[in-house]
């Protein structure tokens, strides 16, 4: 009877990984979510857009998308037309920048029926950080590519090139202070001088702004809720820990980490914010360097007054 009701056990287990590996399959079919977008420079004026491809993926194009500010909601892709469209089972597109601007970028399926399935999933389908046109002097050579001559935006002054600027320095330099009215200088400016860095505001991903009807995500919508939301970072920090001692599922344990992190460092606990940003980076990578650049600025500064 014991090995009888061993060997039920291991065949519903069995089929249990077989029926969730299935149903993972068809999401990501029904789903047609593109993942770890990433935009790098690949010339002074050119930008590469990369993603990856989930298993089962099924589109009948994919759509490129960009703009001034990030994509944060569907809304923003609804109102406007697409950069390019390229072939379902493409994992890259190559842009230009025509201006110092900074721009975002997402990628959006459109499925067989020609309707889009315009979810943005910043950090997933959509870039959490801008990029623009890098600044390097481009050699004018005949044999070379000169870039546009707009690479301004309107209204926006056009620098001085580098060597005008040396003449110009070269020619005007001030006559330099005395050493007693330099240090009395400093010591005024010590006395008022402060460091000032930017804070990033709170971010919360788009799959916790509406409730979920249960679950793993209910739970973690409803800390989020009830003080994450409403700045109760202590609290937040104690739910979100005891919520993560029990095993949940990787995505959503991913986004739990994320917001521990994101308490911890409005808590000035930097040092643990980096270290569970970290910790996410492989799966939130665009989003998490971000927070991570801020977060290694703020570390220098004194950790008190924390709430």
């Amino acid at each position: 009877m014991k090995r009888r009701l061993t060997l039920v056990c291991w065949i519903f287990a069995v089929l249990s990984a077989w029926v969730s590996a299935q149903a993972a399959d068809y999401a990501d079919t029904v789903r047609p979510i593109v993942k770890n977008i990433a935009v790098s420079h690949i010339a002074n004026a050119q930008v590469k857009v990369t993603w990856k491809l989930p298993q089962g993926f099924s589109a009948s194009a994919i759509l490129i998308f960009k703009d001034t500010q990030p994509f944060v909601t569907k809304n923003q892709i609804t109102t406007m037309s697409p950069i390019a469209q390229v072939k379902p089972d493409s994992t890259y597109y190559v842009d230009r920048l025509m201006n110092y601007q900074e721009y975002y970028y997402a990628v959006i399926a459109r499925r067989e029926d020609g309707s889009l399935y315009d979810v943005v999933l910043p950090s997933i389908n959509a870039t959490a950080s801008g990029i623009r046109a890098r600044r390097e002097t481009v050699a004018q050579e005949e044999d070379e590519e000169v870039l546009p001559e707009k690479l301004y935006a309107d209204g926006q002054l056009r620098e001085l090139p580098l060597p005008y600027l040396e003449m110009m320095e070269e020619q005007h330099r001030p006559n330099p202070l005395r050493k007693e009215v330099l240090d009395a200088g400093n010591e005024l400016a010590g006395k008022h001088r402060t460091r000032q860095v930017a804070i990033l505001p709170p971010y919360i991903f788009e799959e916790d702004m509406i409730a979920p009807a249960g679950g793993d995500d209910y739970f973690l919508f409803e800390i989020l809720k009830d003080y994450f939301i409403r700045k109760d970072y202590k609290q937040s920090v104690e739910s979100l820990q005891k919520f993560l001692s029990v095993n949940r599922a990787p995505a959503v344990t991913n986004r739990a980490v994320f917001y521990l992190a994101e308490s911890f460092y409005f808590r000035k606990h930097y040092r643990q914010a980096l270290g569970l940003f970290l910790f996410v980076e492989d799966e939130i990578p665009a989003m998490s360097k971000k927070w991570i650049e801020s977060t290694l600025d703020l570390y220098q500064l004194p950790d008190e007054n924390a709430k």
